[in-house]
């Protein structure tokens, strides 16, 4: 294990400015009176982040889902304090509903759905033996928190802010940076190689969404969430497009993997303009748009297979010059903070939604197993008469609540396990060794600082955070701090094994309900996304293609993390499916104005990819692309020899079957379909995207 970096300049500010607002806090609470004031302090730490914008979102949130869930505590408790099962079954019920209502909300806001939930049970379950306090205890517990978010808040808006601004300048970087070099090696015929990489764009959008949804807290930055809104759903589209336009290129490439002499000169003038920046950038849009446009009006008159894959190509091209452009738009715009134009001019007008996908059935599996995890919890309480039992299962409702969306959250747990033992021995050092030797504020300020100046460094480090908050929030709340010393050995030591023992209890249950890990959730994603293309292609759905494309690639993004080794290799298949079900949306669109053979073709066409998914969606492993399914899409390609349909439904038609045959049967030789009209202009990309 390597160690540990220095801290950095930014680190100390961020830790010196937690510390400064957690004793403030814990100075007030204390001052004012209130019965838990250590919880003033913990709610620091679960509240402070570096930037200024997500403390402010999280802050916002648990005070509402705290006031939210010690109102459900003073309504529910009175209710059925005489019948403990009862109660022990709503509050599970309340946690684990509540916690399902958070998965449906990518939202900062689902933090306070979750906290709402847990929030219950730690007001409800030690009032249990005293119901007339839970008011006075919810109340007591809603100040305390408040006081803690408002100390937080403070510090961090007033003493050296950190907006997001300079976070979202690096990630628009390295998001466009990456970009940017798979445009370019696709344009070099290097596609293959390094398309696999845009797989880590699905599930770093997860990243990228929580990013946007904090930028309207920044006062620098809430300008700009359009803009980066805009910015996501372009690059949603880009991998699909990558994969269509390398697929285009290769299949017009010779023997030698040379381009046409005409677009081998247009990749290399587009692959340096990717490369461009400033005025060469903005002039050379224009011109580059131009030259594609030329080119496509040139080569209109060819109707044979390679003229349409050479029209596709173009028009691949041509949708690579319109979303970079935007990218670096957007970029601009993003970077400009407060100074952003209004109205950015753009030239894709159709992106990806932000739609995301939802596997309701393991999110019901995780939450029931969430209510069923801590009802045991509480009839173990129940039926042993453990006077410490209230603690077990506040500690198994938070850790079941926490982890509850992993597919296999025993490393968590396990280290959350760990992580409490350790809390409870800071506590206890401190509670036994050292506060009985301090006798005032500033006493206590001076030994609390070697601990709590150091904690707020590994939180703010992704990959130190969850260690630095366990330990801060579990020592911190485990010194029961009041105004007065008070320390009893045993009903510590209690305490601190029904912490522990509420993890252990947790791990014990995910290990007997939970054997299956990731594998399954992984099957599940695929098989939904076959069945929504076949739900597409015979008509089920209705999905508009941005509604589509947004869905899937948030699908997929959840789906790689699953794959382990295998996500590489999947890439090209992912991406070729996304293209199917952009061009089924074009077909199913273009259908409904058809007539005669072409009509019947295309419904023949549609009805073959719909059985093709619905048997992969049944049982991949027998599925495949059948023949009788190319044969109808080269009929289809052959019956728009008679145009019996306006020319835009023809050509949108057209264009769409030759996207479903490269990425159906990439293979397969050329169609030989009957001879038909050139085209009166260059057909659209089967990848544009035109909202029902």
């Amino acid at each position: 294990m390597s160690a540990l970096p220095l801290p950095s300049g930014r680190e100390w500010i961020f830790a010196a400015k937690t510390f400064a607002a957690s004793m403030l806090a814990l100075y007030i609470a204390l001052a004012a009176g209130l019965p838990r004031p250590y919880w003033a302090m913990a709610t620091v730490f679960i509240v402070a982040n570096p930037l200024a914008g997500a403390t402010r979102s999280k802050a916002l949130y648990r005070a509402l889902g705290t006031v939210f869930g010690a109102s459900a505590a003073v309504f529910f408790t009175p209710l059925f304090v005489g019948e403990p099962i009862v109660l022990s079954a709503v509050v599970a019920i309340w946690t684990g509903g509540m916690l399902f209502v958070s998965f449906l909300d990518r939202s900062p806001r689902s933090y306070m759905l979750m906290l709402s939930g847990y929030t219950l049970p730690l007001i409800a379950l030690p009032t249990v033996g005293d119901p007339s306090t839970v008011f006075d205890v919810a109340l007591a517990r809603s100040e305390e928190i408040i006081l803690g978010i408002t100390c937080t808040s403070l510090v961090s808006a007033l003493v050296l802010p950190q907006s997001l601004g300079a976070v979202v300048a690096g990630r628009v970087d390295g998001w466009l940076g990456d970009a940017g070099s798979w445009i370019r090696d696709v344009l070099g015929g290097n596609g293959d190689a390094r398309l696999g990489e845009t797989m880590k764009l699905a599930p770093d959008l997860r990243a990228v969404d929580q990013l946007i949804g904090q930028l309207r807290y920044d006062p620098e930055m809430a300008a700009v969430v359009r803009s980066a809104r805009e910015l996501r759903g372009r690059l949603v589209m880009l991998p699909a497009l990558l994969s269509s336009l390398a697929d285009r290129l290769a299949a017009i490439s010779n023997e030698t993997g040379r381009l046409p002499p005409e677009l081998e000169v247009l990749c290399w003038e587009l692959d340096a303009w990717v490369a461009s920046r400033g005025e060469a950038h903005r002039n050379g849009s224009r011109r580059l748009a131009g030259r594609i446009a030329d080119l496509r009006n040139r080569s209109a008159g060819g109707g044979d297979w390679n003229a349409l894959l050479r029209h596709s190509a173009l028009a691949r091209l041509s949708e690579v010059v319109d979303l970079w452009s935007d990218c670096v738009t957007l970029k601009t715009q993003i970077l400009a903070g407060r100074r952003a134009e209004r109205r950015p001019s753009l030239r894709l007008a159709n992106v990806a939604a932000e739609v995301p996908h939802y596997d309701h059935g393991m999110m019901a599996f995780a939450a029931g197993s969430a209510i069923l995890c801590l009802f045991c919890a509480s009839l173990i309480w129940i039926y042993s008469g453990w006077d410490q039992g209230a603690g077990f299962v506040l500690i198994a409702a938070v850790a079941g609540a926490f982890f509850a969306s992993l597919d296999n959250p025993l490393p968590q747990l396990k280290q959350m396990a760990v992580l409490t033992t350790l809390g409870c021995i800071v506590a206890g050092i401190y509670v036994f060794g050292v506060l009985p030797q301090v006798t005032t504020f500033t006493g206590l300020v001076v030994v609390f600082a070697p601990v709590y100046l150091a904690l707020p460094i590994l939180i703010a480090r992704p990959k130190t955070m969850f260690i630095g908050l366990l330990l801060a929030v579990n020592s911190a709340t485990l010194m029961t701090l009041q105004e007065v010393y008070a320390a009893d050995f045993t009903l510590f030591v209690n305490g601190a094994i029904a912490a522990v023992l509420g993890v252990v209890f947790v791990i014990v249950w995910t290990i007997l309900t939970r054997p299956f890990g990731s594998a399954l959730a992984a099957r599940r994603l695929e098989a939904q996304g076959w069945s929504e293309i076949a739900s597409l292609a015979d008509g089920r759905s209705r999905a508009a293609a941005p509604v589509f494309a947004g869905r899937f690639f948030d699908r997929l993004g959840q789906l790689v993390p699953r794959l382990g080794p295998d996500a590489a290799d999947k890439s090209a298949e992912a991406f070729a499916e996304m293209r199917v079900g952009l061009n089924v949306l074009d077909l199913r669109e273009a259908v409904r104005r058809l007539q005669g053979p072409q009509k019947a073709e295309v419904a023949a066409v549609l009805s073959g990819v719909a059985r093709l998914f619905r048997q992969k969606a049944a049982d991949a492993s027998t599925a495949s692309a059948e023949a009788d399914l190319l044969a109808h899409i080269d009929a289809a390609l052959g019956a728009f020899g008679e145009p019996a349909a306006g020319p835009g439904d023809g050509r949108r038609a057209l264009q769409a079957l030759i996207g479903l045959r490269r990425a159906l049967y990439a293979a397969a030789p050329p169609p030989s379909p009957p001879d038909r009209p050139a085209l009166a202009r260059p057909v659209e990309a089967d990848f544009a995207i035109a909202a029902e």
